[in-house]
């Protein structure tokens, strides 16, 4: 597969991100392909887990995009590692917005694939989206992230909303949140290894990003959901629960749900054969969604 070195615009904040197209092999430019906007975990960049789906889909003939967030990796936007779902969404929309400009891009099949966090982020933008056809969420973490595992990073909301609006007059320094400490064996294995290490990577999130985090009811916007959906999770998923309660909320028929037998919630990152048994229900369902 061709990848290339892209830039484009979240046009919504005036930032500039900067991302991978990867494009598959045979490459006809009088061709025209099916694409995917594939995003990572929270606080990843685009080398990371997204970059493993996304070579993977690519090989399957689809044209992927990965990216790196407003506020991180080599994005644009400051205070830098803000972790705000709305600016998610844009992000995911300014990715359409891209892939749409690309004349060898079928503007009527463009689908979104999310990992983690992302996996709700993406979920979202398929209400919200329309030019996304079908959305795939592989361990998707947030339903209610109050009742999350990821809610013993928050500190006390007085301290956050204090500490913001110190910041906001010029008189404090930013509170992160150490969002993957060591300590939590699991995200460990990930992150802190060959597996999932980058030089751009950072565990910590300016704190604020937990008062929209906490407001960020999933299942709430899920009932909207109109289009194909499939969400896979793992048996042994810390975020197993989040993951069933955002498909539960989705009404109708038109969606699958599948659980990896054995696997943890990161093993799904790039583990296998967890990855080569979730692309057993990806390939069939986008050749029948996209």
């Amino acid at each position: 597969m061709n990848s290339q070195t892209v830039v484009f615009m979240n046009k919504a904040l005036n930032l500039r991100l900067a991302g991978i197209l990867r494009l598959p092999n045979n490459f006809d430019l009088s061709q025209n392909y099916p694409a995917l906007v594939v995003t990572g975990p929270m606080l990843s960049v685009k080398e990371q887990a997204q970059s493993i789906y996304a070579s993977r889909l690519t090989e399957l003939g689809y044209v992927t995009l990965v990216f790196d967030g407003a506020y991180f990796g080599e994005s644009e936007g400051t205070p830098r590692q803000q972790e705000l779902p709305e600016v998610k969404e844009t992000d995911i929309e300014g990715a359409v917005d891209f892939l749409t400009s690309l004349p060898y891009v079928d503007n009527e099949r463009i689908s979104g694939l999310g990992i983690c966090g992302s996996g709700s982020y993406m979920s979202v933008a398929g209400v919200k989206e329309p030019r996304l056809k079908s959305i795939v969420a592989i361990v998707p973490a947030i339903s209610d992230i109050s009742k999350s595992a990821m809610a013993s990073f928050f500190l006390p909301e007085d301290q956050v909303t204090a500490a913001k609006a110190a910041y906001d007059k010029g008189e404090g320094e930013l509170t992160h949140l150490n969002f993957m400490p060591r300590a939590f064996d699991e995200g460990a294995a990930y992150y802190y290894s060959a597996r999932g290490t980058s030089p751009r990577w950072s565990n910590q999130v300016v704190a604020w990003s937990q008062l929209e985090l906490v407001k960020y009811n999933v299942p709430n916007i899920m009932k909207d959901m109109k289009k194909p959906y499939l969400v896979i999770t793992a048996e042994n998923a810390w975020s197993k629960d989040a993951s069933v309660e955002d498909f539960n909320a989705v009404p109708g028929d038109n969606k699958e749900l599948h659980v990896i037998p054995e696997a943890g919630h990161f093993d799904m990152y790039d583990l296998a054969p967890y990855v080569s048994e979730a692309f057993d229900y990806i390939k069939p369902f986008l050749a029948k969604n996209l």
